[in-house]
């Protein structure tokens, strides 16, 4: 990501707008994605919820977040910005990976009122996608993506913020574990199975992206 945003951002954002129908025509058609993090003059900085920071209108929405999600927020692996075509911003939020055991993960907070709050809203957020599943893989197989995808809720439906997730899946990283196209889209048809995500129930999978990019 760190190479892709400072050195190839425009093959990173065309992967994106190719993918994406709905972020092009949300999209000022004289604009392009403005990439805030990780940048190289910042030390790679990942954002937590400071991403709200960025626009004055998100800042002053940001006391929102507390009711939805506990202090912080999940660390981001690229943050950017597009301007829409009725001067209204919107946002681009990133999660990369290499290899797909990278997905499996699960809910490790502590305090009780964090789990409760964070329980209640992918609860929420699995409504709102139209899951038939059970809390179970939300929670204990694919949380981290979960919680991205209640970030998703959240900012949209909640905070009325444009926003979209890009899942950005690395092919073949030899740095690393290569995985190849047909493995991630195999991986995600067990995702998406797993967690019964109902393609007709939420305009919200329109804004969820993903690309999948050789490493620079």
């Amino acid at each position: 990501m760190e190479q892709y945003v400072n050195h190839h951002s425009q093959d990173l954002n065309n992967s994106i707008l190719t993918s994406s129908p709905s972020l092009i025509s949300f999209m000022d058609k004289s604009e392009n994605i403005t990439w805030y993090s990780p940048l190289e003059n910042e030390n790679h900085k990942e954002y937590r919820n400071e991403f709200l920071d960025l626009d004055v209108e998100w800042k002053s929405a940001k006391s929102q977040l507390k009711d939805y999600w506990p202090a912080q927020g999940p660390r981001w692996d690229g943050i950017a910005m597009v301007q829409g075509k009725d001067s209204k911003k919107g946002l681009v939020l990133v999660e990369a990976k290499a290899h797909v055991k990278e997905m499996r993960s699960e809910l490790k907070a502590t305090d009780p009122q964090s789990i409760d709050l964070i329980k209640r809203t992918i609860r929420e957020t699995k409504d709102v996608f139209g899951s038939g599943s059970s809390m179970h893989p939300w929670l204990n197989q694919y949380y981290q993506l979960s919680n991205r995808l209640a970030y998703l809720y959240i900012l949209n439906e909640k905070m009325k913020i444009p926003t979209w997730l890009v899942l950005v899946n690395f092919v073949d990283d030899e740095s690393h574990k290569p995985t190849s196209v047909n493995q991630w889209v195999e991986h995600y048809q067990e995702v998406f199975a797993e967690l019964k995500m109902n393609l007709d129930s939420s305009t919200l999978l329109n804004r969820l992206v993903t690309i999948y990019i050789r490493p620079v």
